[in-house]
Parts: structure tokens; sequence; C-alpha cells
């Protein structure tokens, strides 16, 4: 475990605005297990659906922040629940615990109660505080807030069951890095089952990580079909600087083509679209797509520019022909 010399650290005062939805109490049949949910979220980013799932802030060092969390218990029998923290990794698309080596987020952030005793349906609410040292690298970190309760041994091995809050944190001055992502190029496959998929390689170009997820959407298909929209099973996670896939399953049902594909892919309030021209290939095989070179903003606005010309065209012959029959009334 990494330590941080003691020091003082400022307290900034933020607006919040708490989770539209209020402290769950289990119900029967809610499922098994253990559940913990974000209450806290800063007033500035209410519409950012990522920061409502996750606590995703930048801070300058030397500061304190604290967020609530809801830990339920959804068993019929009262249960310990562990709340704590533990580092976490971004490789291969994907955000992944790695309780074996702590960083140095994970000595910044402590809770209120390390251990809940809860009642059957019940949920708590838990107090997370994250306290940055004056002296932290600006870096962008990652760590998991997990709420876990433990089984009874099951052939000598000891089971648990645990969820978790994301935790993505900037250190920096003013608003930290910029996020952002670019759509590199289109891939039409399907697998070995026969599936129709589109893969988007995406690149972060920005200076935070990125979790892209979204949709597509498929119109002018044989026989003037469309289809969709059809969204990605799971966001794909990606560090800064590097690139990876984001895959959008479609029905097994659809024909090869061509079809017109509207993509649209986000990270919380970044969206990027691009439109293409796409023929599904055999069975276990793929095929790079054309795109269009236009995303759908693009082609809105080239749109609007031509309807303005033609606008502007008019006028100008409706101005000269008055011209003209003013000049020759004299």
């Amino acid at each position: 475990m990494l330590h941080t010399p003691a020091i003082v650290v400022a307290l900034v005062t933020m607006l919040f605005v708490a989770s539209p939805t209020p402290t769950p109490t289990p119900v029967t049949g809610a499922g098994a297990g253990v559940g913990i949910r974000l209450l806290d979220i800063p007033a500035a980013s209410q519409d950012d659906p990522r920061a409502r799932a996750n606590i995703v802030d930048n801070l300058p060092p030397g500061t304190t922040i604290h967020r609530r969390i809801t830990v339920s218990n959804f068993d019929d029998a009262p249960r310990d629940v562990q709340v704590y923290a533990a580092a976490s990794t971004i490789a291969d698309g994907k955000f992944s615990p790695d309780d074996n080596h702590p960083n140095e987020l994970t000595s910044w952030i402590t809770v209120d109660q390390p251990v809940v005793h809860l009642a059957a349906k019940q949920a708590i609410d838990v107090t997370v505080t994250i306290a940055v040292p004056a002296d932290a690298p600006e870096a962008e970190q990652y760590a998991t807030v997990w709420a876990q309760i433990g089984s009874p041994k099951t052939a000598g091995v000891n089971t648990a069951s645990r969820a978790g809050v994301r935790v993505y944190l900037s250190v920096g001055p003013g608003n930290g890095p910029p996020a952002d992502f670019a759509i590199q190029s289109l891939t039409a496959s399907r697998t070995s089952d026969n599936i129709p998929q589109l893969t988007a390689l995406i690149a972060n170009t920005g200076g935070r990580a990125v979790d892209v997820s979204g949709t597509v959407s498929l119109t002018g298909g044989p026989g003037s079909t469309s289809a969709g929209p059809f969204k990605t099973s799971v966001a794909t996670t990606i560090l800064p600087g590097q690139s990876a896939t984001v895959t959008i399953p479609l029905d097994a049902g659809l024909a090869a083509g061509p079809w017109n594909a509207a993509v649209d892919l986000n990270s919380g309030l970044i969206v990027h679209d691009t439109t293409a021209t796409l023929t599904f290939p055999q069975a276990g095989t793929t095929a790079a797509v054309q795109t269009t070179g236009f995303p759908g903003w693009a082609i809105t606005l080239i749109a609007i520019l031509i309807i303005l010309i033609i606008a502007a065209a008019i006028i100008l012959i409706l101005r000269r022909r008055k011209q003209r029959d003013s000049d020759h009334s004299l």
C-alpha cells in the first residue's frame, strides 16, 4: 500500500444534485447479492450519463471531496458488507479490477463505514472521501469503490459477491485535459454463428479515458427496408493515446445488403457520428466498410448551405428582374 505524508488539504465546496432516484429499499424478488449506486452528482455533470454512474472528476492537488453511495443487501438474510476501494486498470477496452496492485488513488480514498451491517432487503448510505495530497502527480488514475459480501466456503474455497462504482480521477489545474475520441474505420462481419455485426476502430485523441458506446441504424436495404437502432452491449474503455474496437451486434436475420448505416457513438457528452454504405460478408469473414466521409451533422450543414445558396440566387434573380423592369419603364 502506498503511503503519503500527513498534510493539510483544502476542502472544496461544490454544488451537488442527489440522484433523482430515491435511496432504494430492496424488495423480495430483487435478486440475491449486494448492490451499490452513486448518489451525489455534481450539478455541472447532471446531463452526463457517465458521471451519473461513476465518480468522474478533475481535482487540483490538495483537494478533498465527498461522495455518497448507497449500499443495498438484496438477500433474504442479514449481511455484513465490506466497503472499500481497490485499484483498477484499463486494457483491451475493459475497465478491470486490479486488487493486488494498489495505486496512489486507492491510498487517497476512505469510507466512513468500512463494514455495514444490513438486515435483509435493507439499504444504507455510505460517504466516500477522496483526499488528494498537495504533492500528487498530475495524471489520471482509476479505482473502484466496492461493496462486498462473503459467502460460506464451497469445497474449501471462499467465494464473494461484490458490486462497484468506478472512479476516474484526474489531478491537475483547471478542468484538466479535455476528453475526445475519433472513429478511425468501420468493419462489417459475420460471426461463425452467422450473426452480422459492425465494428468501429476508435482512437482516444484526448487526455482522459473514455467509455465509448452507441448505436447503428440501417436504412435503404433490399426492398427499401430499414432496421435498428442496434446498441452496443457494453462500453469500451480506452486510455489516452490508445485505440480499441467497439462492436455492435445486429439481428441474425438481416439481409447482406447493401445498407446505408448511420453510426452514433458517445462517451458521456462527447458524441461523434458517421455514415457508411456496407454489405455483410459470409459467416466467419470480415469486410472493410466505405464511409461516406461526412458525419450526419455535416450532411445536415451541407443541405442547409445548399438551401441558403439557392435562396440567395433566387433573391438575386428577382432583384435583377425588378431593376430591369424599372429601367424599361423610364
